[in-house]
Order: structure tokens, then C-alpha cells, then sequence
């Protein structure tokens, strides 16, 4: 998650992130599979302990194997077990085509895992500058099953309803801001969205 040098008093961004690492484990598992991390960053794979992921972003980075597009992946079809995209979809100029290409190259019964802000309660305006597009789950749910990604389950990330970083600026507990993060959140009103599916046999 980039916080554009925001200040972080609180440590919203830290703690958050770290919430961010835990789901992602939880719904990726412990298997080290042949996994792409579209839109790596820095390597969110690579922090999980997926030592083999090959990174792909259109910036550089010690966590960047190939410099690409998230929407024209220069793979052929199906090779890898894994493809995880974190906070990248609502980047991009084409996200129906992302999707279609990061489907394309996972193989059967491979796992598709994405995160992206709530679309239902962040607005394009005001919000990062470089969003372009927002989602609800449900958007990203039917998105994924027309792409025959199955099997989806749907985690949250803190209440969307107020402004986190000004919250754990006054709040003075650790365990507090802690629970506050793992606390369960219906995703009509979460701040944050992760789906994960598998693919089934019959998608293209």
C-alpha cells in the first residue's frame, strides 16, 4: 500500500499493512507455488516468503523481474500456480482486461488473489490521484466467476466509515488499534477488499 509520504502519527499504514500481510497468508496458504505478483512494488509476494515469485511493474525495483503492463502480461497461457494483484486494479486504464490476462495465464485449479479499496465508500475524487477505477465486493465477485475463477471468498479490512489515519492518531493503545483491524467488517461498509478464487476447468 503506498501512503504517498502521508504522515502517519498513528501508525495506520504500518499496522495496516500488516493486516494486509496476515490476510493474504490466510488466504494463500503455506505452499510455495509458481507465483506471479503483478504490480509487486517493493515484493509483497517476496515478504510473504515466496522467495521463486516473479515480479512484474511498470516501475523498478529490487522485487521487479520484468518491467510490464498488469494488462498485457508477456506470459504464455497458464503457467503459473499463483497470481496475486494488491491494490493494482483500481490503477489501471483497462481492468477488464487485466483480469482477463491474469486469467489467462493461471493454470487450472491455480489461485487468483487481489485486493483493492472499497469502491462502495471511496470516492475517485479526493481520493488516491492515481485510482482510476473503484469496486464493490460484488463487482469483483460476478467479474471474477464470468472469468471462471470459482470458489471465491471475500476478506475485509477495518470499517470504511471513518478516517483511519485520524483515528489511531488519538487513539494511545496498541492492542485498541490491533483489534480494531481484526475486528470482522461486512464489505459493503469495509475500508479494504480481498478476494481469492481458484479456476476452474472450464474457464478459458
Amino acid at each position: 500500500m503506498r501512503s504517498l509520504g502521508l504522515r502517519d502519527p498513528g501508525d495506520f499504514y504500518r499496522l495496516f499493512h500488516g493486516r494486509r500481510l496476515e490476510i493474504a497468508r490466510g488466504l494463500l496458504g503455506t505452499a510455495r507455488p509458481t507465483a506471479l505478483d503483478v504490480g509487486c512494488g517493493n515484493g509483497f509476494l517476496t515478504s510473504l516468503g515466496f522467495t521463486n515469485a516473479v515480479g512484474i511493474d511498470i516501475r523498478s525495483s529490487r522485487a521487479v523481474t520484468i518491467r510490464a503492463s498488469a494488462e498485457n502480461l508477456p506470459f504464455r497461457d497458464q503457467i503459473f500456480d499463483l497470481v496475486f494483484a494488491g491494490e493494482v486494479l483500481e490503477h489501471l486504464n483497462a481492468p477488464a482486461q487485466a483480469l482477463n490476462e491474469w486469467t489467462r495465464v493461471l493454470r487450472t485449479g491455480g489461485r487468483l488473489c487481489l485486493s483493492t479499496p472499497n469502491g462502495r465508500l471511496v470516492r475517485l475524487k479526493g481520493n488516491h490521484p492515481e485510482h482510476k477505477h473503484l469496486f464493490t465486493a460484488r463487482d469483483l465477485e460476478n467479474s471474477l466467476a464470468r472469468r471462471g475463477i470459482k470458489r471465491i471468498k471475500v476478506s475485509t479490512i477495518f470499517v470504511g466509515l471513518v478516517s483511519g489515519r485520524r483515528l489511531f492518531e488519538f487513539l494511545p493503545w496498541k492492542a485498541l488499534k490491533s483489534f480494531l483491524l481484526h475486528f470482522p467488517v461486512p464489505s459493503s461498509i469495509s475500508y479494504d477488499l480481498f478476494l481469492a478464487g481458484v479456476k476452474d476447468p472450464g474457464a478459458s
